[in-house]
């Protein structure tokens, strides 16, 4: 169920960033659904399938981007890794909590795609601080509403399936 949610899940991202570049040219620099997909992903996962979502999340950003291939997929990887051992180590569960960890993911997927940009691009450029900030805040606000949806979406799934045994005594 985890690997067929995660491909809707990147097929959702695909098509959100495919028609967020088409109506908005900046779309890219400001909101992130792949990464949003591998924070999600990572929640509910182990580092080593964290690991491996990220980098098939970044691969496909890689080739919808058109830039240099494997600089997503590299910093998701790590992205995704960070996040399930966070995960693991401590309780996220609440929204406040969550919106901080897609926050500091993002933060950690900008200095990871920095550093590999200045270490592979001749003359590379950090973006504004005004775009990193803005990238942390839609990926934190974008993340926790997703977190909460489907927070939501599965207990109130649970008590219709509750009042459904109930009805047909089960």
């Amino acid at each position: 169920m985890k690997l067929l949610r995660f491909v809707v899940g990147l097929i959702c991202a695909t098509l959100l960033q495919a028609l967020g570049l088409r109506f908005f040219s900046h779309f890219s620099l400001v909101i992130d659904p792949f990464l949003i997909l591998v924070v999600y992903h990572s929640l509910d996962s182990t580092p080593a399938w964290s690991s491996i979502g990220g980098s098939v999340a970044g691969l496909a950003q890689d080739a919808l981007s058109g830039g240099l291939y494997g600089l997503h997929g590299f910093a998701n990887t790590l992205v995704g890794y960070a996040s399930a051992r966070l995960q693991q180590r401590l309780v996220i569960q609440q929204p406040a909590q969550v919106g901080l960890l897609f926050i500091l993911a993002a933060a950690f997927q900008l200095a990871v795609l920095a550093s590999l940009q200045f270490l592979l691009v001749s003359g590379a450029e950090l973006p504004d601080l005004g775009t990193m900030t803005a990238r942390m805040i839609s990926s934190g606000v974008l993340g926790t509403a997703l977190y909460v949806l489907a927070r939501n979406s599965r207990d109130w799934g649970a008590r219709w399936r509750a009042r459904r045994s109930r009805r047909l005594k089960i």
